[in-house]
């Protein structure tokens, strides 16, 4: 098995001219004046490559590996991390946009959350895309949507688990939550799925 990387200190990551953090091969100084105005965001797009093909070398070869794009939504970031992975996760119409516009599968995004409007379930039904399904009133919207667009939407099914981990910071599973359909309803769920004819994907589970 490769050795797992190190991972640096987030400033000793990059180096130093004259005083200055050089990123990307540029000195900062000269980054702020291109960019016009601060603060401002900058990103070295080898560091961003290079941290992906760290993950992808300690990681089994066939997970999928799926880049949430409302950790960093800049749609330059996007085009530079869309190649360089499996697939998109978003969680609004906006950053579904994104997600197309760099270029990524319809069938490789996927769309997540308990508050999707009307609106972006059009959107979602339209390009195709996955809709992680978080209700059964989810789904009949779906299903009047996709009847309105002569569509079968692509759909997987958030599952809010019976149970949590008790290690977790975070709870998303166990007992009456927004996120996902209860376990118990799931099957009944799924059989409306199979009657509406649906492209049926899978699972969404966050155990924690």
């Amino acid at each position: 098995m490769d050795a797992v990387p190190t991972w640096p200190h987030p400033i000793g990551q990059f180096d130093i001219s004259d005083g200055y953090l050089v990123i990307g091969g540029v000195r900062l100084d000269r980054l702020a004046a291109r960019a016009g105005q601060t603060p401002f965001y900058a990103y070295d797009r080898a560091l961003i490559s290079q941290r992906i093909a760290d993950l992808r070398r300690v990681l089994p070869k066939s997970l999928h590996l799926h880049y949430a794009v409302k950790a960093n939504p800049m749609p330059a970031a996007i085009d530079h991390i869309a190649p360089l992975v499996d697939g998109l996760d978003v969680a609004s119409g906006g950053e579904m946009l994104a997600a197309l516009n760099a270029g990524m599968a319809p069938s490789r995004i996927s769309f997540a959350g308990p508050g999707k409007s009307d609106k972006e379930l059009e959107q979602s039904v339209a390009a195709g895309i996955t809709v992680n399904l978080e209700s059964a009133s989810e789904l009949k919207r779906l299903e009047r949507i996709g009847k309105r667009f002569d569509l079968r939407p692509r759909v997987a099914v958030r599952v809010n688990p019976d149970f949590a981990l008790k290690a977790s910071g975070m709870h998303m599973g166990g007992g009456a939550q927004q996120f996902g359909i209860d376990a118990a309803r799931v099957p009944a769920v799924l059989n409306r799925i199979g009657a509406l004819g649906f492209d049926f994907q899978g699972f969404h589970i966050f155990a924690g």
